[in-house]
């Protein structure tokens, strides 16, 4: 090759790419990286953990102190589904780089609820526990719903397929706590 050529060539190049002709390539991802989530990914997210935190939260009351097994069972089992699902959501997470913060907070405050169930005793608390959870878990299913049927990352989607069951598991046994 011509040494003058490959100057003239090199010095074409650098002018380009200092006029901003010449865009840089984006940044290669080794194949088996996963993609991370998208803004809609991580939204889904952040809600489903931030009412899983809540769920817990409230189970925790009941389980410490109601004096019905059934409820302490409801509520064992809430605590255990719920700490699970956020495991697999965490999982995912990490794998997928989320940037931001995937794990959400709860969208309302969950002290008020805590409070009203640490102010009552026996069969009040248990039904206002019960009511509680059929309240979440008739706000909660919607959005695993729609995730199982639109959401585009696969493990995403697996997550709330596998979580709908014990979902509905969760809102008929609180169903039948609350009498309704």
């Amino acid at each position: 090759m011509n040494p003058f050529f490959a100057t003239t060539f090199a010095a074409r190049i650098a002018l380009c790419m200092g006029l901003g002709l010449l865009a840089a390539a984006p940044p290669i991802r080794a194949a088996d990286t996963p993609a991370p989530l998208d803004a809609a990914e991580q939204a889904f997210v952040a809600k489903a953990t931030a009412d899983n935190s809540m769920q817990i939260t409230l189970a925790q009351v009941a389980l410490d102190r109601s004096q019905s097994p059934k409820v302490r069972a409801l509520a064992r089992r809430i605590i255990d589904d719920h700490k699970a699902l956020n495991r697999k959501f965490t999982n995912v997470t990490v794998a997928r780089k989320a940037q931001g913060q995937a794990h959400g907070i709860p969208n309302r405050d969950v002290t008020e609820d805590k409070l009203q169930l640490q102010n009552l005793k026996g069969d009040a608390m248990d039904k206002a526990f019960a009511g509680m959870m059929v309240r979440e878990h008739q706000q909660i299913i919607p959005l695993y719903e729609r995730a199982a049927k639109d959401e585009h990352n696969p493990s995403l989607r697996k997550i709330a397929r596998e979580a709908l069951p014990l979902l509905r598991e969760h809102l008929e046994g609180a169903r039948a706590l609350s009498g309704g």
